[in-house]
Parts: C-alpha cells; structure tokens; sequence
C-alpha cells in the first residue's frame, strides 16, 4: 500500500513538472515517457495580439445612418515571401484607414509597418483592401485592422492576426521568436505567459540557440538555453525549451518552469532537477523519437514516520514500466548528483537577443 502510494505521488509530480508551459493539449504523460507537443511552424500558439481577434466575416447593414462595420479582415497564414490580402467594409463612413499592431502591442500606419520591415511590400486594391506581398517573418504574430471615420467619431474593426511560415527551417520561427521578446530588454513574466515561451528566461540578460542531433536520428533538435545569465554554475546552461521536428513541423518536448530545470550531460542524456512542496528529484532522461524516456531518478521527500525528517530513493527504468523504489542513503545520493552535474555541457551557442 505505501509503495503504490509513492508511486502514485511521484508520476503525479512528474506529469506536473515536466510539462510545457500551457500549450494547447499538454504533455501526454505515461509511466515512463513523456510526449512531445505540437506547434505550428509559425510558432504562433499562445500568442494574443492587442487587440481581440476572433473576427466575423460579415455583419448585417444597420438602419438609418450610424456608422456600423459590416466586414472585418480575417486571419491570414501565409508562406514567407509569399502575399496576402485583407478586406474590411463598413456602412455610413466617411474615410478609413488601416493600422498593423505589433507582437508589443504598439500601433503602426502601414508606411511604418513597410519602415519596420523592409522586404515587405504594401498595396491597395480599391477602397476596402490593402495587399501584402513580399511577407517576411518578421511579421508573424503582427495583426491588421481597419479604422472607419463617421459623423460620430471613429469606429475600429477587430484586427486579423497575421501567421507567417518558414517551410525550409521549422525552428525559424522559434527564433525569431525568442528575438522579439529580447528586443526592447529582459522581457516581463507576463509577456513570457502571453506568447507561450518560457517564463525562466526572465533571470538571463539574453538567449541563445544550438542545434543539436541527441538522439543521432538524423534530425537536429534545437536548444533555448541562457547565453549571459546573472546565474551562477551550472544553471548558466540551463535549458529553457527543447524542440524536435515531426513532420517538418516544431515539437516542443520541453519548457522550462519555475519549478523546474533540464541540462545536457555527455553522451546526449539530459537531467531533469524537480522541485515540489515536500518533495525534489533528479532524474535521467534520454530522447527517442519525440519522446522523453527516463533511465534514472533520485527524489528526496518527507519521511511519513517523522515530517522534520526527509528520505532518499533511487528508481531505474527496468524498460518494461517502473522499477520498485529503492532507498539510499543521502550520502549516496548527493554523491551520484554531483557527478551528473559535473557532467552538464551545451554545445555553443549562437546569441539570439
């Protein structure tokens, strides 16, 4: 009874802190793997645009003669280098005008849309549509709205969010992604909540990438770790996500939280430390396919005879499911962790903010 009890709270603190920071669908959990998430390649998941961006395609005509918007523009996800257009119509305006909101939120005309972005190339066709060709990606996340002037004052339509996809590297847009948190500073916790990336990159000054094949498949993963952290040791290579790719599409595997933190060791293994409320644990994983599968793991907890007292286990993947926990002495413990820190490495890093 006590063993299953122990079972059950450790896969229990696993499943929770080894998850990937609230992308849709969560990490599928099983005893002992952990699945992989999906993102599209425009890396555009969790991302909130200023303004609200579920938009209708068409509004019925009022009445008499209030000024009403009858169209908004719809969302787009386009190619890079490829073109889009979006439509906007209203009843009873005067003029109109049309506004692009960056991934800060901050408001831009279209010439200062075109300054920020030059490869872009902006157009009209008639009086309801703007063209976009040329699109960079630079502009995934932005989003495009109308303004319309009336007798009563001016009317702003819902903006349509703008998705750009690189098909030659999946990992571009994870990137650029991370360069654009990087752009004006140290990016908030908020703004790490807001566009799905992971919060700990708060304590670093700024990030940086390395592509590297851990599983020797074929396929590079791609390492966000800290590239000048205030941090001490060790935790200056710390991980903050980890992605793979399945169907030439991003896979994130892993996304550091504030309760937990994952390192590259020789051999391409990774250690997992964990932290929970009565219990931590660090644990030895290694990658196949899209999954996370663990070989090892010490977790320290509260002893259930005596609350000021902790005890040590050590558990061992027997590749069939978990094996019985076993106990260890702290002395023993501490010394098989010191030696998997020592061997914590990352390959360089090429800055990204």
């Amino acid at each position: 009874m006590r063993k299953t009890m122990i079972i059950s709270l450790f896969a229990a603190v696993l499943t929770a802190l080894l998850c990937s920071c609230g992308l849709p669908g969560g990490a599928n959990y099983s005893p002992n793997t952990i699945k992989a998430d999906a993102v599209t390649s425009a890396g555009s998941y969790n991302s909130t645009p200023a303004t609200n961006v579920a938009v209708p395609e068409e509004h019925s005509v009022p009445d008499g003669t209030d000024l009403a918007i009858t169209k908004d523009p719809t969302d787009e996800t386009v190619p890079v280098g490829e073109g889009a257009w979006f439509v906007a119509r209203a009843a009873n305006f005067t003029s109109m005008r049309w506004e692009f909101i960056d991934n800060y939120g901050a408001i831009h005309s279209p010439d200062e849309t075109g300054q920020l972005n030059p490869e872009l190339i902006v157009s009209y066709q008639g009086d309801d549509t703007i063209a976009l060709n040329n699109i960079p990606l630079s502009l995934d996340g932005w989003s495009v709205r109308a303004v319309f002037e009336g007798e009563s004052g001016p009317l702003t339509g819902k903006a349509a969010k703008i998705t750009v996809i690189d098909y030659e590297n999946p990992y571009s847009t994870i990137i650029m992604r991370y360069s654009k948190a990087f752009r004006y500073g140290v990016p908030s916790g908020d703004y790490c909540k807001t566009n799905g990336i992971s919060p700990r990159i708060t304590e670093c000054y700024s990030v940086g990438y390395a592509l590297y094949d851990i599983d020797e498949n074929g396929v590079d993963e791609l390492f966000i770790a800290a590239y000048d952290s205030p941090a001490y040791g060790y935790q200056r290579n710390m991980i903050y996500e980890l992605y793979t790719v399945v169907d030439n599409e991003p896979y994130r595997i892993y996304c550091a939280k504030n309760t937990n933190e994952l390192y590259l060791l020789d051999e391409g293994r990774l250690l997992s430390v964990s932290y929970a409320p009565g219990i931590t644990s660090s644990g030895i994983y290694h990658l196949a396919n899209d999954f996370l599968i663990y070989e090892e793991v010490y977790t320290e907890e509260q002893s259930a005879d005596d609350p000021n007292r902790t005890v040590w286990r050590h558990r061992v993947d027997n590749s069939i499911g978990y094996s019985d926990d076993q106990p260890i002495s702290a002395a023993e413990a501490y010394e098989a962790i010191d030696a998997f820190h020592g061997s914590i490495r990352l390959p360089d890093l090429i800055p990204i903010g």
